[in-house]
């Protein structure tokens, strides 16, 4: 990732010489000494570094660091958590994350799982010995060096015995690896917090699934605390050992030193780990894997929307959505963001997880996108990525000429693309357009028991059908002809809105099955040399290369404090648009730097009609 303008040549005396990473909290930038020696430099955020419970925090990270010493972890190098933006220099682990070569080259087998579990075993070893709980082990968290694992980032650590600093009224973590305890008693976690996210970090290694997978981070949550793990795919002898280690009491689960015993178990060989039943489904896995219909998605994901509790305690219930207290006036902009609230305490997914590692980025500016891997076959024509941090415009509600400076815009399919620009087609890919039902095959068309079809009442739009991949298939070959028309008009990407329709409508259709919907729309957009940019729908972004969605636009992530999980999941191509001074005034002062910002008017009206606003940080 190459350095940004504005980025500092030099931090305590460290010449900076690239990006490595960034997240909602801070940048990492390779650097070295005068001797040469290469270190990874976290720097945290101005407007962080105001707030001095984080820069309390940050202080704990360092001291946390200090503490651990071992080959699995990476050493702190130098620091100074009181300067105006506090920083600290660990030593430079050249590797990926797992959760990267997860996702890119399929789960691990064989010696490099066993080399993984055992490192890892050893990595919490040291920590626990200098008085250290980890509190986020997760796969993005882990570096994969050529000699073993490393465990990076302690921004949520804390010393055993020591009061656990959290954000007020939040708790801190990542809910599929975070264990039962750190959501009920979050300053009472001890050493065996940290095997329970281990357990959840080996299942996902071994079968690229996550034990616990809720469609919101509050279902997620929800299955930590009271569901037993889904470990399809997981053979003997990992599933028993993991059962042991996903224990909900953290006196259930083993020690160390036992856990090590048992993982040495694993075989060393190429191949899948122990028996495999085989009476048992066939679970494909890697991005390039045949799908079952609505069983797993393309990465061997099981999504498992469906399990939403029944929860008298009220614990996990579906609330509306966030946007329904505010006016939704204007029949093409789009929100439906759906929350989920319970949880005695609310779930807080930060943005401190950031890896020291390369990040592999995309190219912008007339290379073609390497995202362009989710298709069957290699695009036909190049697909060209909109250059990031750029002035931008969002005029689905109506086009007028760009304002001077805007490189890029996003405008209806039904609307010329504008000269000279970076050009963005909207299509409303997952609902008819109001009033539009009749441009549909009727059973294209969601209904309910009664045979009525369901609407988004918000927008007056009759829900599509997309629970079968038959119908995922004709309602695709209706949505390519609308992509066709956006290639051949002159634009350079398309924007599936709507992606975010299961999450309205949990009791008929499931996060699987809106990303089968999309990936048919990702093949046939990149055959026609058109990027795609995932709209909104933050519940998905971790499977966005799976899906092989290529950058992001995304409605008021700075009012809902989401603008991070989309930087550091599209590397900064992400193009914001905001709809409230509240919403704008947090996202300027957070991400101006590193996003495309404006904000529009509730109507996204065209310029000189009634309701007009653009702004820009």
């Amino acid at each position: 990732m190459s350095l940004s303008p504005g980025d500092p040549e030099s931090i305590g005396g460290y010449a900076v010489v690239d990006r490595l990473g960034s997240g909602g909290m801070g940048v990492v930038y390779l650097g070295h000494s005068e001797s040469g020696r290469r270190v990874a430099v976290k720097v945290v955020h101005a407007q962080y570094a105001q707030d001095e419970e984080f820069r309390t925090r940050f202080r704990q990270e360092v001291a946390a660091v200090r503490r651990v010493s071992g080959a699995f972890t990476a050493p702190v190098v130098d620091a100074d958590p009181d300067a105006v933006q506090p920083w600290m220099a660990t030593l430079y682990v050249p590797g990926r994350t797992l959760s990267d070569i997860v996702a890119k080259d399929g789960p691990l087998h064989g010696r490099e799982l066993r080399t993984l579990a055992l490192g890892l075993v050893e990595a919490l070893r040291d920590i626990h010995r200098a008085g250290v709980v980890h509190r986020d082990l997760k796969p993005s968290n882990v570096l994969m060096a050529e000699d073993g694992p490393r465990v990076i980032d302690f921004g949520i650590s804390h010393t055993v015995g020591n009061e656990a600093l959290t954000v007020t009224g939040r708790l801190i973590g990542t809910p599929p690896f975070m264990s039962p305890e750190q959501f009920a008693t979050p300053r009472d976690v001890t050493t065996a917090s940290d095997v329970f996210s281990l357990g959840s970090l080996l299942v996902y290694a071994a079968t690229g699934n996550r034990p616990f997978d809720g469609s919101s981070p509050y279902l997620t949550g929800y299955q930590v605390m009271y569901e037993a793990p889904a470990l399809d795919g997981v053979a003997e002898p990992l599933r028993s050992i993991a059962e042991r280690c996903l224990g909900k009491d953290p006196a259930d689960r083993p020690e160390l030193a036992e856990l090590q015993r048992m993982l040495r178990a694993l075989r060393d060989s190429v191949g899948p780990v122990g028996p495999v039943d085989p009476n048992a489904p066939v679970v494909p896995v890697g991005p390039n894997a045949a799908v079952a219909p609505e069983v797993v998605d393309a990465a061997g994901t099981h999504l498992r929307a469906s399990r939403t509790p029944s929860d008298p305690r009220g614990l996990a219930t579906a609330a509306g959505t966030r946007g329904k207290d505010r006016s939704r006036a204007g029949n093409r902009r789009r929100r439906g963001r759906h929350i989920l609230v319970g949880l005695a305490a609310a779930v807080a997914v930060t943005g401190l997880s950031i890896a020291a590692v390369r990040i592999g980025s995309h190219q912008t500016g007339g290379s073609q996108s390497p995202t362009a891997h989710a298709s069957s076959s290699a695009p036909a024509t190049a697909v060209v990525l909109p250059p990031k941090h750029v002035p931008w415009d969002y005029q689905i509600g109506g086009v007028y000429p760009l304002p001077t400076g805007v490189r890029v815009v996003s405008r209806s399919h039904e609307d010329a693309a504008a000269p000279r620009a970076y050009n963005i087609c909207n299509i409303n890919a997952f609902q008819a357009q109001e009033h539009a039902e009749g441009d549909w095959d009727s059973d294209l068309l969601l209904r309910d028991a009664h045979g009525d079809v369901v609407y988004d009442k918000d927008w007056g739009e009759g829900v599509l059908d997309i629970r079968t991949d038959a119908k995922r298939q004709r309602i695709a070959a209706k949505l390519n002809t609308w992509i066709d028309e956006c290639a051949a008009n002159g634009y350079k990407a398309v924007e599936p809105d709507n992606y975010d329709s299961f999450i309205r409508f949990p009791k008929y259709l499931t996060a699987d099955q809106a990303e089968a919907l999309m990936k048919l729309l990702v093949a046939h957009a990149h055959e026609k040399g058109l990027a795609v940019a995932q709209k909104n729908t933050a519940e998905l972004v971790r499977d966005r290369a799976s899906v092989g969605l290529d950058f992001a636009v995304v409605e008021e992530c700075g009012q809902w404090d989401e603008c991070g999980e989309f930087a550091e999941a599209f590397d900064n191509n992400v193009f914001v648009v905001e709809y409230t001074a509240k919403g704008m005034s947090k996202a300027c002062s957070s991400w101006s730097s590193q996003l495309s910002i404006v904000r529009r008017d509730q109507d996204v009206a065209a310029r000189g009609a009634s309701g007009y606003l653009r702004k820009t940080c």
